[in-house]
């Protein structure tokens, strides 16, 4: 049951005609004001998601070569076998491209297993064709214009064959600020056994975490994988601060060590004077410094050449382009602080479970996604409304990929903890998912939170859904921005890059090996929660101070199972 307003109202309502709504929204979002029908002569790039042939059969899949202990661990799909499952059946394609066909249009496939299709077409012809009343928004504090409808249909015969037809009543979503770091913190009491050298906490820097969680300084040979980081917004990464980085924190190797590129939508890396990127820098700064002797590669989704590209769109351009690889980076984060939504609430569930499918397919591919847990504690402060309690974080939410929250040691604390910033809502995101239901490997830890706070059915939150986060490290660290050094930013984007280098150095120990990669980590992780370091204590309040989830011994929803030990993690591989 969803406990959480949606911004989409989800409806399967019969129309005239023999229509039916495939989905509406009552208003347009805050700051979206109508100011006329849309010109019909407008041209409008749709995209259809189509019903996949057996998404049920690849996440059973998914689940089999992920889990350590089944007879199938490791064996992952290739691109041909993974498009095998989600291509569309015969019977949707011919519903669909007759259906098209009678109102002379004609579609192409954005994907190559054919589940999406791109269709062009006019304003007037889309109000016809989806029963539609498209209308012209603008957005009078960006001065964006764009052309959405409140409602679309599609035929009664195609309500099985059709997902969702994007853009439609998507409308874009304003940038939210980045996370700055508070200055003080009560102390926790010390629950570690070996000593943390007395320069480092507070103090972040590569060497530090390699000594706090163990991670190897020495090259990994041979560079069996690729750790990739993905960019947004055409937001780069300056190559000379990545430079400075190196000599300044990793003196001890090249410090020319520099990054390839992977462009989508016309994502550039084109080093001018401007564009370079605070939300980018910090993570291939961090992935290069630590994942040592992996190559990294950026993965920049751009705008498109006209600027047509929005960030929902770059989410799905994103994974699908990698899923058209024969070869996608095995280890792949996503935690860009420049994004302009986090929030669960600002995606339609459809729009939300395709893409979560797109990630289902990369984890068969064997593809290790890790994405950030959200910064804004457990409630989203941008709401149109106000603060929306139990909003959590998307992508993380996606049962397919691994959610990782924020620490934090400070100088005057004695151990690690969960980040919180007092007044403007802490970093340690965590919650339930209001879209997607709880996965299987959190069966037997989530329950026995759930019981240890005392949550039952009439909680606020949907205690049946996904939580997160998976996992947790340190979310606060230095880096090099436009020749500068910078301490006064922090956010659950360090603490992904942080445990996604680890992964590529382990990925990297078990290709060398001759095993396979570690492909989607989350069945292993939830087997072996000794790997990580618990923190019982602490708590993850959203806007207001309010709707906080608070640590307990073993997992909880504001650090997971805690920050990864590196030896402990290679014993379980």
């Amino acid at each position: 049951m969803l406990k959480a307003l949606l911004h989409v109202l989800l409806l399967v309502t019969v129309v005239c005609g023999g229509f039916v709504v495939l989905e509406r929204r009552d208003n347009p979002p805050n700051g979206f004001l109508r100011v006329g029908p849309s010109p019909p002569a407008t041209i409008l790039n749709l995209r259809l998601a189509l019903t996949q042939n057996d998404m049920a059969g690849l996440q059973e899949t998914v689940y089999d070569v992920s889990t350590p202990g089944n007879a199938r661990y490791g064996q992952y799909l290739s691109k041909e076998q993974v498009e095998g499952f989600v291509a569309p059946s015969q019977d949707t394609l011919n519903g669909v491209n007759s259906w098209l066909k009678t109102n002379n249009l004609t579609s192409s496939p954005l994907t190559a297993a054919g589940d999406w299709i791109a269709v062009s077409l006019t304003v007037s012809q889309a109000n016809t064709l989806l029963a539609a009343d498209f209308s012209t928004f603008q957005n009078a504090g960006t001065n964006q214009t764009v052309h959405r409808t409140l409602s679309y249909s599609i035929p009664t015969t195609l309500r099985t064959s059709i997902n969702i037809i994007y853009p439609t009543v998507t409308f874009p979503v304003a940038k939210h600020p980045s996370i700055r770091k508070k200055t003080s913190a009560a102390s926790r009491p010390n629950k570690r056994t070996s000593a943390i050298s007395s320069d480092c906490p507070g103090n972040w820097t590569p060497a530090c975490i390699q000594e706090l969680y163990g991670i190897p300084s020495t090259p990994a040979t041979p560079t069996a994988n690729t750790l990739g980081v993905c960019g947004f917004d055409n937001e780069f990464v300056d190559i000379h601060d990545l430079t400075a980085f190196l000599k300044t924190y990793r003196p001890d190797i090249d410090s020319n060590t520099t990054f390839s590129l992977i462009s989508i939508d016309d994502g550039i890396n084109n080093q001018l004077p401007s564009g370079a990127s605070s939300g980018s820098s910090p993570m291939i700064q961090y992935a290069v410094g630590l994942a040592t002797g992996v190559p990294v590669v950026f993965i920049s989704t751009g705008t498109g050449q006209t600027g047509s590209v929005d960030t929902f769109t770059a989410f799905l351009d994103e994974p699908n382009y990698l899923l058209s690889l024969a070869q996608p980076p095995q280890t792949v984060v996503q935690a860009f602080d420049g994004v302009s939504f986090e929030f669960e609430s600002d995606f339609t569930p459809q729009l939300a479970e395709s893409i979560c499918n797109s990630y289902a397919q990369l984890a068969a591919r064997g593809v290790s996604y890790i994405v950030k847990g959200g910064d804004f504690g457990a409630a989203n402060p941008f709401s149109p409304g106000g603060c929306l309690a139990w909003d959590v974080s998307f992508p993380a939410s996606c049962p397919f990929v691994t959610a990782v929250s924020a620490t934090e040691f400070l100088a005057n604390e004695a151990s690690e903890g969960a980040m919180s910033n007092a007044g403007s809502g802490g970093t340690a995101g965590g919650g339930f998912s209001n879209i997607f239901a709880r996965p299987r490997y959190q069966d037997t830890v989530v329950p026995a939170y759930l019981k240890a706070i005392g949550a039952t059915d009439a909680s606020p939150f949907n205690i049946s859904g996904r939580a997160i986060p998976d996992i947790s490290a340190i979310g606060h660290s230095p880096f090099i921005f436009q020749g500068e050094t910078v301490t006064s930013q922090d956010g659950t984007n360090f603490a992904a890059t942080i445990f996604a280098s680890m992964i590529a150095l382990l990925t990297n120990e078990r290709i060398a090996a001759g095993k396979p990669g570690l492909g989607f980590l989350n069945p292993l992780i939830y087997q072996n929660p000794t790997a990580f370091n618990d923190f019982p204590t602490g708590s993850n309040p959203g806007c207001n101070d309010a709707n906080a989830f608070n640590g307990t011994v073993g997992w909880d929803a504001v650090t997971g199972f805690g920050s990864p030990n590196y030896a402990k993690l290679r014993d379980k591989l």
